[in-house]
């Protein structure tokens, strides 16, 4: 891979923003067993979160919902502001109607419950990287 004018590799990234550290801990260690071509990194709150993509690009930020300080709702809408061509995925226990319209509004790109992580997250974090990484690769 060669490094960017920044110094960084043109592998794909992924941030895990989950306040919960060993469910964080798990999900950035499966995503490194899963995808060992993509830089994966974890934070705590959505304030660390928007810090991070101030200073890094991220292709793909999986987003708890229920987080300390700024929830990930705002999180999202405040990403998608800052650096639009992220692909934001929800990751939250709440699986209803209204936390599906709200992360919409948001502006999430896909959305996963925690309890279908096991069956979705494989795909939905493939599925997002194609159409992110799809014109660097």
């Amino acid at each position: 891979m060669k490094p960017t004018s920044d110094g960084s590799t043109n592998r794909p990234s992924i941030l895990v923003v989950e306040d919960f550290e060993l469910l964080r801990s798990s999900v950035v260690q499966w995503l490194r067993y899963r995808f060992p071509g993509c830089m994966v990194q974890g934070v705590e709150s959505g304030e660390q979160a928007l810090e991070h993509l101030r200073f890094a690009r991220s292709d793909i930020v999986l987003m708890d919902i229920d987080l300390p300080g700024i929830n990930g709702l705002e999180a999202t809408q405040r990403i998608k502001v800052q650096a639009p061509e992220t692909a934001v995925a929800m990751l939250t226990s709440h699986d209803t109607p209204h936390h599906r319209l709200a992360a919409t509004k948001a502006g999430a790109d896909a959305y996963v419950a925690k309890q279908d992580m096991e069956s979705q997250l494989e795909g939905t974090v493939e599925s997002l990287l194609r159409s992110r990484t799809g014109a660097r690769t």
